[in-house]
């Protein structure tokens, strides 16, 4: 589909409202829709849509500036109409040949109602979806002047030919009492793309998406070359046992050679062929598809939500104290080195015996089950899935604004 979103601002401005644009525009994009991002300040990213700087749009735009003032005031004049029509006639330009346009927070904020206006106006000749963050009717920091006359009273009318969407249960219960709405507004959460929090290296955002992180159990991270005192085997193991519980574990190994050693070639060698055929899609030596650098080992700390590191010897252990940085809880083995940073942070996992202890204590952990469920819920790839894709659905057969 070709999907246009619109917002006031639009990145570099930060801001909830344009993260989540950004956030949007990047998974429509990725799944395969032709994606406008329509603004009045902002610019171009270099990601996979389109940014279109609308100068109607702009808060120095001249008759933008006139019309505020005399709404300020509590007064409306003939700059009003003019500006809305000129704002349908840059939309005439700007959406043709999309499908459906999703205007984050316009036909529910204030912050030009011209613009609102304008929206309202063009609504009955296409498909517009009003994506709603907020609402001034019913948020006590704004005082419209005259909140029942026009054109301030927009914020408490519903356009009959939108599609009204809430970002939370209590926002639809808000937006359907102040606006009377006749149908239940379609409730889909905001989505947080690690892409963009994170700002995730190329490498690492198609990984990202190959590996289905969000669908995983438990994310582990063995930052470790293919040395035989690193005791990947057990690391392997612990994975192994896990599926047959019937969990669905995912463990990332660096697992770079070391150069000019037999032995670590042949232990390669050897963790790859006794490997069984269900297990290849869950553990995955990183190194075998790109280099791992300083800047993708950030992004693997970043993803992943344990550090699984069973070595047999140690002269200290660098990765217990990275994972210390990076709030994250490790699993490791009972050796001298790794007792530095002992106590609530870490397990000493010496025997796969205690493996389900293990588990208990690091499921137990508030930001470990935290991050999981955030995941769960909110990437991009899970909200897509659920709830975009019956969305857009009925926006089919096409029906260009």
């Amino acid at each position: 589909m070709k999907i246009a979103l619109l917002h006031y601002s639009f990145w570099p401005e930060w801001g909830g409202v344009e993260n989540m644009v950004r956030d949007q525009a990047n998974m429509l994009a990725r799944a395969g829709h032709e994606v406008r991002v329509l603004t009045g300040s902002g610019q171009t990213v270099d990601e996979d849509y389109e940014v279109m700087v609308m100068p109607e749009l702009a808060p120095d735009f001249e008759l933008n500036r006139l019309v505020r003032a005399v709404l300020d005031r509590g007064q409306s004049d003939q700059n009003f109409s003019q500006y809305r029509s000129v704002l349908v006639d840059a939309f005439a330009g700007a959406l043709a040949g999309f499908e459906v346009l999703i205007a984050h927070n316009v036909l529910t904020m204030h912050f030009n109602l011209a613009l609102t206006q304008a929206l309202h106006d063009i609504a009955p000749n296409g498909k517009i979806v009003a994506w709603t963050h907020d609402l001034t009717a019913t948020n006590s920091d704004y005082a419209l002047p005259n909140p029942t006359k026009p054109p301030w009273n927009l914020m408490r009318t519903a356009c009959a030919d939108v599609t009204y969407v809430a970002t939370s249960d209590f926002r639809a219960k808000e937006l359907k009492n102040t606006l009377k709405l006749k149908t239940e507004p379609i409730v889909i959460p905001n989505v947080v793309d690690p892409a963009r929090l994170f700002a995730l290296t190329p490498e690492m955002v198609e990984s990202l998406i190959s590996l289905e992180i969000p669908w995983h159990d438990f994310v582990f991270l063995l930052p470790a070359r293919l040395m035989i005192r690193k005791n990947i085997e057990m690391a392997i193991e612990v994975v192994k046992k896990l599926k047959e519980q019937k969990r669905n574990p995912l463990l990332l190994i660096t697992g770079a050679k070391v150069t000019n050693s037999p032995a670590s070639m042949h232990y390669g060698e050897f963790l790859r062929k006794s490997l069984p055929d269900d297990l290849k899609s869950t553990i995955v030596y990183v190194s075998d598809f790109f280099d791992v650098k300083d800047e993708t080992m950030r992004d693997l700390y970043l993803l992943s939500d344990c550090l699984l590191f069973p070595s047999r010897q140690e002269g200290f252990g660098l990765p217990i104290l990275e994972a210390a940085l990076h709030r994250m809880p490790v699993l490791c083995n009972d050796i001298p080195a790794y007792r530095a940073l002992e106590g609530e942070g870490s397990f000493l996992l010496d025997d796969l015996a205690k493996l389900p202890e293990a588990i208990t204590w690091l499921e137990a952990l508030p930001t470990f089950r935290q991050q999981r469920r955030c995941r769960r819920l909110f990437d991009p790839t899970v909200v897509y899935h659920k709830f975009y894709e019956p969305f857009l659905a009925p926006f089919h057969p096409p029906k260009t604004l």
